[in-house]
C-alpha cells in the first residue's frame, strides 16, 4: 500500500513490534509478505519439507477435508495426508447424514477411526459441519414443532461434540448461515424457518458447554471474490459478528471457505483487510475450504496449474499478515477427491474438454503441484527456492 494508509500501517507495524518486544512476546513477525516469485512452476518441489512444517514459520496450522471413505483403504494416501497435514478437517463422517440417520441411533465407527489415525499421526482433529442447510436427514425434516426441532439439535450437538470432548480442535458449528443475496440476512433452512434466528445462538452455546476447549467456528462463503455482491456480504458478516458478540454468542473462529473461481475477480488486499476486520473483533480467522475451480482454463496442465497456483497466493498470502488467521485447509488434498470433479457434480463444475478439474494441491499420483508450491510459499517465503 502507498500513501497515507501505507504510512499509517507502517507505524502500526512498527508500535506493534515494539510493544512486542517490551513484553517479550516471541510469536514470530507475520507483519511483512516477500514478493513472491513470478512463476511457481518448473520446481523440484519433492525433497522439500511437507507444508506442515512450512506453516509453522507462520505460527498458523495447515490441513485439508478428509474423510473415512478417503483414507481406509489408501495406505498411499493415509500417508501422503499425514506428511503435508497437521490438522485433519473431517468434511464429512460427523454430519448427521453421516452418523445420525435416525432419530434415536448414533453410528461414530468412521468418525472413531478417523479419529485415531489422527492421534497416531500427531494431527489435530477438526469436525464439519454440527448445523448445516443441507444436512438434513428426513426424519429430522418430519419435526415441524419448535421443541421437536430444538431438542434434536441440542441432541445431537450434546451426542457428537461431548463424545470427542477434549480430542477435537475445533467445530464448524453453523455452516453457510447467510443468504447469499444483498436482501436478506439469513439463508431459509430448515433451521431458520422452524426455529427463526436464534438457532445460531443456540448452537454455539450448546457446543460451548458440551466441548469448553474446542473452538467454535462460523463457517461460510461469498466472502473473497473481489464484486459488489462480495463487499455486501463481507459487510453482512462483519455487522452480524459484531451482534454475536454483543449477544455473547461464544464465537471463536470465522471460516472462510474460500472456493475460489477463475471467472471472478479476486482483490488480496481486500481479502487481508476483511481479515484484519474479523481478528479486530476478536476472533480467529481460518481458511477452511480454500480451492481453485480450473473449469474455464486452458486444456494444457501446465497453464492451468500455475494459474491455480497464482490464485492459490493471491488469497492466502497478504492474508496471512494478519496474526488473526489460525488456519489454512484446503477442501480435499488430492485432484480426484475434489468435489469438482465428483460423479454427482453440477454441470457447472464440468470441463468441455472432459478432462477432470486439477484445484488441489496433489496430482493423483499424490505429486506435489504448482499450487502446492504457492502454499509453500505464502507459509514460508523463499521455500521454493
Amino acid at each position: 500500500m502507498g500513501g497515507r494508509s501505507g504510512l499509517i500501517g507502517r507505524r502500526r507495524l512498527i508500535a506493534a513490534g515494539a510493544a512486542a518486544t517490551a513484553l517479550g512476546v516471541l510469536r514470530p513477525l507475520r507483519g511483512l509478505q516477500a514478493a513472491p516469485p513470478a512463476s511457481f512452476s518448473g520446481r523440484n518441489l519433492e525433497s522439500l519439507p511437507p507444508l506442515r512444517e512450512l506453516v509453522q514459520n507462520r505460527g498458523v496450522k495447515f490441513g485439508s477435508h478428509n474423510q473415512f471413505r478417503f483414507t481406509n483403504k489408501d495406505p498411499d494416501f493415509a500417508a501422503a495426508y499425514a506428511r503435508e497435514c497437521g490438522v485433519l478437517h473431517n468434511g464429512w463422517d460427523f454430519m448427521w447424514r453421516a452418523c445420525h440417520k435416525t432419530p434415536d441411533s448414533y453410528t461414530f465407527s468412521d468418525a472413531d477411526w478417523m479419529m485415531d489415525y489422527a492421534a497416531k499421526n500427531n494431527m489435530k482433529a477438526g469436525g464439519h459441519c454440527l448445523v448445516w442447510y443441507q444436512d438434513i436427514p428426513d426424519w429430522l425434516r418430519n419435526l415441524s414443532t419448535v421443541d421437536g426441532a430444538k431438542r434434536a439439535m441440542v441432541d445431537h450437538i450434546n451426542a457428537v461434540v461431548g463424545r470427542y470432548r477434549g480430542k477435537i480442535y475445533h467445530w464448524v458449528v453453523v455452516n453457510e448461515i447467510f443468504a447469499p443475496v444483498p436482501n436478506a440476512i439469513y439463508r431459509s433452512s430448515y433451521w431458520l424457518d422452524v426455529l427463526g434466528p436464534g438457532y445460531i445462538d443456540l448452537a454455539f452455546r450448546t457446543a460451548a458447554a458440551a466441548d469448553p476447549d474446542a473452538i467454535l467456528i462460523l463457517n461460510d462463503t461469498h466472502l473473497t471474490a473481489d464484486s459488489s455482491f462480495n463487499d455486501a456480504q463481507r459487510k453482512k458478516v462483519l455487522d452480524q459478528l459484531r451482534a454475536f458478540k454483543a449477544a455473547g454468542t461464544p464465537i471463536h473462529a470465522l471460516g472462510i471457505q474460500a472456493h475460489i473461481k477463475t471467472t471472478e475477480g479476486l482483490d488480496s488486499e481486500k481479502i487481508r483487510a476483511f481479515v484484519q476486520a474479523v481478528g479486530q473483533l476478536g476472533l480467529k480467522v481460518m481458511f477452511t475450504e480454500l480451492d481453485v475451480l480450473d473449469n474455464m482454463l486452458p486444456y494444457d496442465f501446465a497453464q492451468r496449474d500455475e494459474q491455480v497456483a497464482q490464485l492459490y497466493y493471491k488469497t492466502i498470502g497478504p492474508a496471512l499478515t494478519e496474526k488473526a488467521v489460525d488456519a489454512v485447509f484446503t477442501w480435499g488434498l488430492v485432484d480426484k477427491q475434489s468435489w469438482y470433479n465428483a460423479p454427482n457434480a453440477g454441470a457447472n463444475f464440468r470441463r468441455n474438454d472432459g478432462q477432470p478439474n486439477r484445484p488441489l494441491p496433489l496430482d493423483d499420483q499424490l505429486k506435489r503441484k504448482p499450487c502446492w508450491a504457492a502454499l509453500a510459499e505464502a507459509f514460508k517465503p523463499g521455500a521454493i527456492g
